[in-house]
């Protein structure tokens, strides 16, 4: 990616946050604790924080632009018309805007938006 892109875009995860117990307290126990935990093994073992930090590192020494965009609703908008509703997630997979009609896979249709975010990002920065 770096010998090949000038500016790299990605979500920015809080691992932590996203790996943290679902198995509460005494008085109010968590729920799916299995599913939760088994999420938050492959989480682990996907090793997400060592590629970003690595990729941060290797970035920085080939000159190239990393951006972190804050994730939320980003699966949930339309790259199209921008029009940003929860039902717009049909399943895990599908996106199809219930404003525009414009159908396309969910995690293709978040990565545009991921970029466009990205990109306003450096645009502001670079006009400061």
């Amino acid at each position: 990616m770096v010998r090949d892109y000038d500016v790299i875009v990605h979500e920015d995860l809080r691992i932590a946050n996203m790996t943290r117990s679902a198995s509460g307290t005494i008085e109010a126990p968590g729920r799916n604790v299995a599913q939760k935990s088994g999420l938050n093994r492959s989480i682990v073992d996907a090793g997400w924080g060592a590629f970003l930090t690595v990729l941060a590192h290797k970035a920085e020494s080939a000159g190239r632009e990393l951006i972190a965009v804050n994730p939320a609703n980003t699966s949930r908008t339309c790259a199209r018309c921008g029009h940003c509703a929860k039902e717009n997630r049909v399943t895990q997979v599908e996106f199809v805007c219930t404003a525009c009609g414009h159908t396309a896979h969910a995690d293709v249709n978040a990565a545009i938006n991921i970029l466009g975010a990205g990109l306003a990002l450096r645009d502001a920065a670079e006009a400061a």
